[in-house]
């Protein structure tokens, strides 16, 4: 095979790769950060007046 077919394989190879790494990125959930403790009503306070 000559030199330019295996270039332009490799190329189409990385595209399609970086296209697939970008679409999983898109598409996984991050999940918001979870305290390890769950606060007291007690430490919580008195709610505010309205």
């Amino acid at each position: 095979m000559p030199k330019p077919i295996i270039a332009v394989i490799v190329a189409a190879l990385a595209a399609l790769l970086g296209g697939v790494v970008f679409a999983v990125r898109k598409t996984r959930t991050e999940h918001p950060p979870v305290s390890a403790t769950i606060p007291r009503v007690q430490e919580l306070g008195p709610a505010p007046a309205p």
